[in-house]
């Protein structure tokens, strides 16, 4: 008679950090698709997409197309003379929310034990969050290039021409894309909602102008204020800058506010998001809740 104990087969494997990883992006889109809110601010999104394709058709004579360039800057909602786009703005709460909820609740606990892993539920927050912005961009690019296609025909006016249209959107949808991981990487380090919303609209708007002018005056790092992060988001979103006539052109050059080009704009703006990603996973991961 054997005096080993016997060895129960539970029939539960290993979770691999693929399927905790997927498991947590389903809870996140889960919670965020059960908040009104969420549906609230995408519809006006959506509303405001629909009005700019709408007026495409306004000061245009008859058979005349709309330039490629007043499409983007109307499709991006003047994402570049704004600083940052409107709908980055409106999706700022849902951007912070996540994270800023547990912590002011004292629900990361419960978050944290939930999904098995900080590490999976902050990767989690800022793929569904980067995933929300990307789709809410798409949506309205394809929402507003409707509603001008149909526009422009019932008025008699002609089509512009859509490649050079769309393929200039390109750099607000990865602007769209990095915003929430930005807000959420915001969120994770100071731990304060409000703080965060500060930071996020009075630094692109306010902030990098000061700090542009103060590099101004320190000999040698003058040209840094070129590489601040949002005036290359900026960038990013200025490719339709070449075609426009010279009278607008250098009114949106001083928006931009850097002569980074636009594939560079872009690449920075990543890597600043990246950065900031990654200062945001040690701050949630290391950090304790209160």
């Amino acid at each position: 008679m054997s005096l080993t104990a016997p060895i129960l087969d539970t029939g539960m494997a290993p979770v691999t950090r693929t399927t905790a990883l997927r498991r947590a992006v389903r809870y996140e889109y889960r919670h965020l698709a059960a908040l009104r809110s969420t549906w609230i601010l995408l519809g006006v999104i959506a509303a405001l997409s629909l009005v700019a394709g709408l007026t495409t058709p306004i000061g245009l004579k008859p058979g005349e197309a709309p330039p490629s360039w007043s499409m983007v800057t109307a499709f991006q909602m003047d994402a570049i003379s704004m600083q940052v786009p409107l709908s980055a703005l409106l999706l700022l709460p849902l951007a912070t929310g996540p994270i800023a909820t547990e912590f002011s609740r004292g629900t990361a606990r419960t978050t944290w034990l939930t999904l098995a892993s900080r590490r999976t539920a902050y990767a989690a927050k800022v793929l569904v969050g980067g995933a929300l912005g990307a789709l809410s961009a798409l949506g309205g690019i394809a929402l507003a290039s409707v509603a001008a296609a149909v526009a422009l025909t019932v008025s008699g006016k002609a089509q512009p021409e859509w490649g050079q249209t769309l393929a200039d959107l390109l750099g607000f949808v990865i602007f769209m894309a990095c915003w929430p991981v930005i807000a959420a990487s915001v969120v994770a380090l100071v731990r304060n909602r409000v703080a965060a919303a500060l930071l996020l609209v009075l630094w692109p708007l306010l902030g990098e102008r000061l700090a542009g002018l103060l590099l101004g005056f320190v000999p040698g790092l003058g040209a840094l204020a070129d590489w601040l992060p949002f005036g290359a988001g900026r960038a990013a979103m200025a490719a339709s800058l070449d075609t426009m006539p010279e009278s607008e052109r250098a009114l949106m050059e001083a928006f931009v506010g850097t002569d980074l080009s636009t594939s560079v704009g872009t690449a920075v703006f990543i890597g600043f998001t990246a950065v900031l990603a990654t200062l945001g996973a040690w701050s949630y991961i290391k950090k304790d809740a209160h």
